[in-house]
């Protein structure tokens, strides 16, 4: 399951968590972002990924947030681990090719 993340929870569900977390930063208005929300909420539940944290953050409702990520193209997916972002992509890319990119940075977190 995918939980909507603000400002106000960033540091504590993002930073503060142990374990890996993957963040999709998105924009309400952007349609590589739309194709790619079923696509994250499909790998959330994937059984083989129960162990990763999956969030997403509107970055058009939340400033402070966008800004810590560093985020300037969207969709991007953030990966951290232990509140250490170890991987960031953007996906910006053909709704066949989401998938691919982010089973991508999940192996290699599932593996590492």
């Amino acid at each position: 399951m995918i939980k909507e993340i603000g400002d106000d929870v960033f540091e504590k569900e993002v930073i503060g968590t142990k374990g890996p977390v993957l963040l999709l930063a998105y924009a309400p208005w952007c349609g590589d972002c739309q194709r790619i929300l079923p696509v994250f909420n499909n790998c959330s539940s994937l059984p083989e990924y129960q162990r990763i944290c999956f969030l997403k953050l509107d970055v058009e409702k939340n400033p402070r947030a966008k800004k810590s990520l560093n985020v300037e193209r969207y969709p991007t997916l953030c990966l951290f681990q232990d509140g250490r972002q170890t991987a960031e992509q953007v996906a910006e890319v053909p709704a066949e090719e989401q998938k691919s990119i982010i089973e991508s940075m999940l192996r290699h977190q599932v593996s590492g």
